[in-house]
């Protein structure tokens, strides 16, 4: 599934730039990246957004400490939506989403800090990320995944500094949100 992103038209220069690395690191270490290799790998996201496009789904991470999208490692998949549809349903709860499209919304690099995950130190590393747009039905039940997250809740998008507290991670949401919200006549 590298075609994903060999497929995918960078909508900014830091895009055009992330692809280029993410196609120069996959040339290189392959398959490597869709496993949990040490300095950088393969992950996937969801932003999901409500049926009025003015709220966003998000869960409390506790290795981040702050609200934001769900996600997770690739652990061997090479299907980026799948697996960025797998973590939200894992993570949110949620039993029922639909794509706002089948192809990405946005790539990024990002950094992971040094942190404990599961009484294990990991290292600083970086995800080459893929993210995916999802749209659900605010009313829909929840459930916190408690080996994961401290919480899992709507978020009105005006409000949403106010819950992001990775001041790096909140213009990668703004990014994201515009975009969907762009796509919003598309898809009604």
């Amino acid at each position: 599934m590298i075609k994903t992103i060999e497929n995918y038209i960078p909508k900014d220069d830091f895009e055009i730039a992330d692809k280029k690395f993410m196609l120069k690191a996959y040339q290189i270490f392959g398959k490597q990246l869709f496993k949990r290799f040490s300095f950088f790998h393969f992950s996937s996201s969801a932003v999901v957004i409500n049926e009025n496009f003015d709220k966003v789904l998000f869960i409390y991470h506790k290795i981040y400490r702050s609200w934001g999208w769900m996600g997770g490692h690739m652990d061997g998949s090479h299907n980026f939506f799948q697996v960025s549809k797998k973590e939200l349903l894992e993570e949110s709860g949620i039993k029922e989403v639909k794509p706002l499209s089948k192809e990405p919304i946005s790539i990024e690099i990002l950094p992971v800090w040094s942190h404990y995950k599961n009484g294990e130190a990991l290292s600083s590393h970086q995800h080459l990320n893929v993210t995916y747009a999802f749209i659900a039905n605010e009313e829909a039940e929840l459930t916190v995944n408690k080996a994961e997250t401290k919480g899992v809740k709507w978020i009105l998008i005006s409000e949403l500094d106010q819950y992001v507290n990775e001041k790096v991670m909140l213009p990668v949401y703004e990014k994201i949100i515009r975009r969907i919200l762009d796509e919003k006549a598309n898809y009604l």
